[in-house]
């Protein structure tokens, strides 16, 4: 594979990792802001480099606002799965990523802390058999297949 044709595949990866994100916390503010939540603070970049987060401080309804961003996100990876042949294949990549983001939201809501392990450990095989799935089609078939473009008849 040529540099350009990885190039492509990263960007790829890249724009549908910070879609995510976004997504993810955006929808803890929307919920909260529906369940009458205090305070609320959405964070995609901290000077600490703690990485994106949501404060935000609820009375009660607080485990759907923390459920709410694993199930907006997976209805948006979702949305995938309506694209033709091998577009695809991005749904694994969106619902491994999704289930990732929401690992600390399931072992915070659960209150069992050492769930965080499993469910993010599940998320980076889903997101990995995805990855798979798209360089084995990328290899095949070229990233013109990937992105539905016609191939010129030379």
């Amino acid at each position: 594979m040529k540099i350009k044709e990885i190039l492509n595949i990263v960007l790829i990866n890249l724009l549908v990792f910070f879609a995510l994100i976004s997504i993810h916390e955006l929808s803890h503010v929307a919920t909260g802001i529906i369940f009458g939540c205090k305070n609320q603070i959405s964070v995609f970049m901290d000077s600490n480099l703690i990485g994106p987060y949501t404060r935000f401080y609820c009375s009660a309804n607080s485990i759907l606002v923390y459920f709410s961003s694993f199930i907006i996100t997976s209805c948006f990876s979702l949305l995938f799965l309506s694209l033709r042949s091998s577009a695809r294949r991005l749904f694994l990549i969106s619902l491994g990523l999704s289930v990732v983001f929401s690992s600390l939201d399931i072992s915070i809501v659960t209150n069992m802390s050492y769930l965080f392990y499993p469910a993010i450990s599940i998320g980076f095989i889903i997101t990995s058999i995805g990855e798979y799935s798209i360089a084995s089609s990328y290899i095949n078939n070229g990233l013109l297949d990937l992105l539905e473009i016609e191939k010129e008849i030379t």
